[in-house]
């Protein structure tokens, strides 16, 4: 079982196999997967509990609604994890608060009917069986709440959400691997091409492996081994609204097409988001939050949910509970996993683009398996060489959590 704990000069260790730096959901599960092959592993945390940056500000959603198959077949495997969480950490009991109560992608353009119907055609023919394309009528008599506008709508029953709080902790708890929390990784060594240890805060630790997991700060922490990332930082902000009676709680997570807003139950009430144009900024530790916010996506998501406008008429400061993460965004909003080309033992798991949670399980398995020589680099579609000579493969996934 793995241990968390706050290591001293004397109980540090020495040398080991596998040092992950980062103790969010992405590096968490790396450390479950490798230590799990029998790499002898520490994770190493700056902050004083795992999962408490971007994880905690995470919607905690899970999709398989993708149109790439190699997107849709790390969620799928993902999903498989989440839902048998007991039996794939070896722990009896656990609960991860896992809700499938479906993602719900809405449309109110004339296009929409001939658009949605189209990918969902194409999401079908890459895997996804079980994803239902749905007319406006259609779309109406199973969610009642929805506003006559609605064109067209796609629907998957078995997406929905979960608590990252107990999944991160499932994952260290059933892992082999050291947590090393408020430990800091200043910087990774680098010797004749090779990695060689990393120097924290409280000493050097040796490792012929390392892999860089620190979500919005991994740019920092790749520079100090000389290496450049293809990542942008941007703020996403997220609101709780506490219980209304209005509120459907068995609705599912529910995604405005043509705006980007987005809202799913939480406990008699609602998270809400938007994936609204930022400015790229650089990676904080707090991020700071706007109290426009809660009602500009409020008044987006009651486009074509009109029982928002009732919600919001009696809204009142105390009600609502702002807070705000970063996504870090690769070129094509795919995330980067597998060794960097020039220098042998340095990895990579990063760049999730706003789905960190729902690909961690297999994103980790993935980065192993390249790791341990049981998947080539060229079967990896994540790997970092994708972006060799600059070039930049386009975004094609809409970057909603």
């Amino acid at each position: 079982m793995g241990r968390i704990f706050v290591p001293d000069q004397e109980i540090l260790p020495k040398s080991v196999d596998l040092i992950v730096v980062g103790g969010g959901i992405v590096g968490v599960t790396t450390a479950f997967a490798a230590s799990r092959a029998g790499l002898k592993t520490v994770v190493l945390e700056r902050r004083q509990g795992l999962g408490t940056l971007t994880t905690a500000s995470s919607e905690e959603c899970f999709r398989a609604q993708f149109s790439e198959p190699e997107n849709v077949a790390m969620m799928l495997a993902s999903i498989a994890v989440f839902e048998a969480f007991s039996e794939a950490v070896g722990i009896p009991g656990v609960d991860i608060s896992i809700h499938q109560q479906g993602y719900l992608f809405l449309d109110d353009s004339a296009e929409g009917p001939r658009e949605l119907a189209a990918r969902v055609a194409h999401q079908r023919s890459i895997g996804l069986s079980d994803v239902e394309y749905l007319d406006g009528e259609q779309a109406r008599r199973m969610f009642p709440w929805l506003g006559p506008g609605v064109t067209a709508a796609s629907f998957r029953a078995r997406d929905g959400w979960l608590s990252g709080h107990e999944l991160t902790y499932g994952f260290a708890r059933g892992s082999r691997a050291d947590f090393l929390m408020c430990t800091e990784a200043l910087s990774i060594g680098v010797e004749g091409g090779r990695v060689c240890d990393v120097r924290t805060n409280r000493g050097r630790i040796e490792a012929p492996r390392v892999v860089i997991a620190a979500g919005p700060f991994s740019g920092v922490v790749a520079r100090t081994a000389g290496v450049d990332l293809p990542l942008t930082i941007l703020r996403r902000q997220k609101a709780i609204l506490s219980p209304h009676p209005s509120i459907p709680q068995d609705a599912p997570m529910t995604i405005d097409l043509r705006t980007g807003a987005y809202w799913r139950p939480e406990v008699g009430g609602a998270a809400l988001g938007w994936a609204n144009p930022e400015e790229p900024g650089e990676p904080v530790e707090r991020v700071p939050t706007d109290w426009r916010f809660p009602m500009l996506v409020l008044e987006k998501v009651a486009r074509l949910a009109p029982f928002w406008g009732a919600v919001a008429d009696g809204l009142t400061r105390d009600c609502v509970h702002l807070s705000a993460g970063q996504y870090t965004v690769t070129p094509d909003s795919k995330p980067i996993i597998g060794g960097h080309p020039e220098i042998a033992g340095l990895y990579l798991n990063v760049g999730y683009s706003g789905h960190g949670i729902m690909g961690s399980p297999e994103g980790g398995r993935i980065l192993v398996e390249v790791m341990t020589g049981c998947r080539r680099e060229r079967d990896n579609p994540f790997t970092f060489e994708r972006f060799a000579g600059g070039a930049l493969q386009p975004r094609t996934e809409t970057m909603v959590l």
